[in-house]
């Protein structure tokens, strides 16, 4: 059987009942769904949502369940793919690159994405559940709609998170800078005066929506990277509206094609954004839907932005990519972790066993490269938990002295979103050593004996039902 959004969910709930939450309860696409995941959120808990009684933007009930927060943890997601907390970001790398599948072909017609064909009159993203996230939002927009489009000369795929403004029911407003993939792609088109074929596609196994933020090659499949993810081909078929060469996901729930204006420009945003910032307006391309296709009782995929549901899925590229070129210069490299608190883009943790002088600082100039959206980077000794914050905390107040312990690196470029950044060039990117000096003698870190620890079993001393009674403390 194919892998889509539904299979997966009937599969994990069975396995995982505590995990998926339906809620039957009216709610509003305007900004309630987003306090309910904020609320759960401030509980560390980030269960899958499937929402049935959407109220849309415009007041109607929704006839489509809404899923959101497929993403929001780092647990589940490693799991999915037989990984762990702590490898997640090189198994993602291993997969979706040296394991990557081509797609397979699925006729028109028979694919379940296909199922309902809207045109012309038919077409209304208004009876969508698509929300209206934040107080200072434009209005509804794709969240988790993959944006798609093809080189025009390689014929190479694209997919890739772009946020999209449902401005009208057939028109999108879609924010894709220059320096990204679809950008560039949408430049060639531009410099020949050509509008451009493309599409939003949501709802799909969580894999297939990870793998797109594969970091490839340009021009590079994320068909190929999904299928890599996914541990099969991923299937395709040709659009209803943009021609036979135009290829969508076949199990996808929802399809959006449409045509993208060449070299004209509207008003898009303001939008809340990855950093936890209101991201600004600006002026962007706009597209014009010639269909909707879609399975007959599709769900509408969510992520909400800003919050862990899409941080977390963008850190484990940029983490496995780190990881292989920090451990092929500096061997002596254990783990690497972009962590949640950096928003899964801005902090790099890098952790040693026993690295010779100069090692950690070299490995720490090299991490910053590797992303232009890696502000700091910061170098642990082995018995640092570097997945545990506290620990890392600790690990920098009680080994660095900050006269010689940071690096700062003035002049380098900054992620686009930072609201901190100045500029290409204007801004700076730093370090933090935190690991003992090499060949000194330093403090041994209080602790009890390996087997006295494992011995002691807290349910032993303390009834199960009690001891999760006790509350939850974040410090």
């Amino acid at each position: 059987m194919a892998s889509d959004l539904r299979s997966f969910l009937k599969e994990w709930e069975e396995k995982h009942p505590e995990d998926v939450l339906h809620i039957h309860k009216e709610i509003s696409a305007v900004q309630e769904v987003t306090a309910l995941e904020m609320k759960l959120e401030k509980q560390d808990r980030f269960p899958i949502l499937v929402f049935h009684n959407i109220k849309t933007v415009d007041g109607r009930k929704s006839e489509f369940p809404l899923i959101t927060n497929l993403l929001g943890s780092r647990t589940r997601c490693a799991r999915l793919f037989n990984s762990t907390f702590q490898t997640v970001g090189r198994d993602f790398c291993d997969l979706t690159r040296d394991r990557a599948r081509k797609p397979q072909m699925v006729s028109k017609g028979s694919a379940p994405v296909q199922e309902v064909v809207e045109t012309g009159d038919q077409i209304d993203l208004f009876k969508y559940p698509a929300l209206f996230h934040h107080y200072l939002d434009a209005g509804p927009y794709f969240s988790a709609g993959f944006f798609t489009c093809y080189d025009p000369e390689s014929g190479i795929d694209n997919s890739s998170l772009h946020r999209g403004w449902i401005k009208e029911k057939n028109i999108v407003r879609v924010n894709i800078p220059r320096v990204q993939h679809a950008g560039w792609n949408f430049f060639k088109h531009e410099k020949k005066s050509r509008d451009m074929r493309c599409c939003f596609w949501l709802g799909h196994h969580p894999l297939a929506c990870l793998a797109s933020q594969a970091k490839v090659g340009y021009p590079g499949s994320h068909w190929e990277a999904m299928g890599g993810l996914l541990g099969e081909p991923l299937r395709l078929v040709p659009s209803a509206t943009l021609g036979d060469d135009f290829l969508a996901p076949a199990d996808a729930e929802v399809v959006v094609e449409g045509i993208m204006e060449a070299n004209k420009r509207y008003a898009e945003g303001p939008f809340g954004e990855y950093p936890r910032y209101i991201g600004g307006q600006k002026l962007n391309p706009q597209m014009t839907v010639t269909a909707i296709t879609r399975r007959k009782d599709a769900y509408w995929h969510d992520i909400l932005v800003g919050h862990p549901d899409n941080q977390v899925m963008g850190g484990f590229a940029i983490e496995g990519v780190v990881y292989e070129a920090v451990k092929k210069r500096f061997p002596s490299l254990t783990n690497v972790y972009i962590p949640l608190s950096g928003v899964c883009r801005f902090h790099v943790y890098l952790q040693f066993e026993n690295p010779p002088a100069g090692h950690a600082r070299e490995a720490m100039m090299l991490a910053l490269i590797q992303d232009d959206r890696i502000k700091h980077a910061f170098a642990f000794d082995s018995d640092v938990d570097i997945f545990n914050e506290r620990e890392v905390l600790w690990a920098i107040a009680t080994r660095t002295q900050w006269d010689r312990d940071i690096l700062v690196f003035p002049g380098t470029r900054g992620g686009g979103l930072d609201p901190s950044t100045m500029g290409p060039g204007e801004d700076a990117s730093g370090a933090i050593d935190a690991t003992k000096p090499w060949g000194v003698p330093f403090e041994e870190v209080v602790n009890v004996d390996k087997e006295v620890y494992d011995r002691v079993q807290l349910e032993e001393y303390i009834p199960g039902d009690r001891l999760y009674k006790i509350p939850q403390e974040r410090m």
